[in-house]
């Protein structure tokens, strides 16, 4: 079966679609690297904020010391929350893009397998169970973090005395800068998140269209290889191979239109002892040698292609010139030549009478005589009117 030329098209775009969706990925994961630095900053700006705010409770609780411990605890659970719920959004966007990796990782190794890259497929195979390790590992730290808010909070709940700080406008000057340095980076981190985001949704729409180069791919390497195997049946059906050889069955198309097929040899289809039929490019059987047959003319099977012509021709005689009709053997009577006098149409010149034989002597013996030295009725042509 001739190249389709619609599958390398759709396989082109597959990859073409594949490789736009990894550029994609590349720019997220460039997004967000910068994304989780700038949420590194605000969560040091946080800290600062958060070490200005101790001690901006210290002289609250002087002042107030009533509702020390109470400011205390909640104040801890609010920065525990905080922090954690900023860190808990951060992980789930990478254990989301961790998954889709993972699942497009393995799609990807099946297909190349499918198409017969194997070569590749483990490459795709062993980055998908990396992208998992990975994903497994975020989930499993989100879940520690919502359980440590929880925790916190019901430390808070637990503990509510208030106390006094005599303290709390010295201190809350710094910490009113401290909030506006961490609101700084807090801004810069969700400008550097939307631009995280952007790329996400550039690398989710990338692998939907690639999804769909895929499918489309799919389904038409589905079509080639039932059209494939409806070819191989039909060549097989007219070549008469048993079933139970047709798994094995080897057909070769030669260019001139011919189709060779190979069964039954040992080990494979062409092994040792196997058989062969050829076809014409009609497709009809001309040759059909059986597995751990043997070999020789015995085994053609269309006696019409046997001789061609008939032709026309003229002998130079001695006395006088005299036309003739003869044809040349093929197949098993390659080498053979068959002539009679005159010039005889088609109908009633044929090489089975009307004629003298000259060449290898594959009718009557093995072939090592020439027929025209046995002598009698179909031997040498002697000339007109014999």
């Amino acid at each position: 079966m001739s190249r389709d030329y619609e599958l390398d098209r759709l396989r082109s775009k597959e990859k073409a679609a594949f490789q736009r969706k990894q550029t994609a990925w590349a720019s997220y994961a460039d997004a967000k690297e910068r994304a989780s630095m700038a949420h590194e900053a605000m969560d040091a700006a946080w800290n600062e904020r958060c070490r200005a705010r101790e001690e901006m409770n210290q002289e609250y609780e002087a002042m107030q010391a009533s509702s020390e411990h109470y400011r205390e605890v909640w104040d801890e659970y609010g920065r525990i929350r905080d922090y954690n719920n900023a860190r808990i959004e951060s992980l789930r966007y990478e254990a989301d893009a961790e998954h889709r990796a993972m699942v497009d990782c393995f799609e990807q190794a099946s297909s190349e397998y499918e198409y017969g890259d194997k070569a590749v497929a483990p490459m795709y195979a062993s980055e998908g169970h990396d992208h998992k390790d990975r994903r497994d590992a975020l989930n499993c730290e989100i879940s520690a973090l919502c359980q440590e808010v929880k925790a916190a909070r019901q430390t808070a709940e637990y503990q509510a005395p208030k106390t006094d700080s005599s303290a709390f406008r010295a201190a809350k000057a710094v910490f009113e800068q401290a909030k506006a340095s961490h609101e700084s980076a807090q801004a810069e981190f969700k400008r550097l998140k939307a631009i995280r985001d952007s790329c996400k949704e550039a690398f989710n729409t990338a692998q939907a269209e690639h999804a769909r180069a895929k499918e489309a791919f799919q389904r038409r390497l589905e079509q080639v290889k039932s059209a494939k195997q409806r070819e191989r049946d039909k060549t097989l059906d007219k070549a008469g191979i048993r079933f139970s050889d047709r798994k094995n069955a080897k057909i070769v198309k030669k260019s001139d239109g011919t189709t060779q097929i190979y069964s039954g040899g040992i080990g494979q289809g062409d092994g040792a002892g196997h058989g062969h039929v050829a076809l014409d490019s009609a497709g009809r059987k001309t040759y059909d040698r059986k597995a751990f047959s043997e070999h020789g003319s015995q085994n053609y099977t269309d006696e019409k292609t046997r001789w061609d012509g008939p032709h026309h021709g003229v002998i130079i005689g001695k006395d006088h010139d005299h036309e003739v009709t003869f044809s040349q053997g093929m197949g098993k009577n390659a080498g053979q030549t068959v002539i009679a006098d005159g010039y005889l149409s088609k109908r009633k010149f044929h090489p089975r009478h009307s004629h003298n034989h000259y060449g290898p002597d594959t009718k009557y013996g093995d072939g090592s005589e020439r027929i025209e030295n046995k002598g009698g009725d179909r031997g040498k042509y002697t000339g007109p009117g014999h």
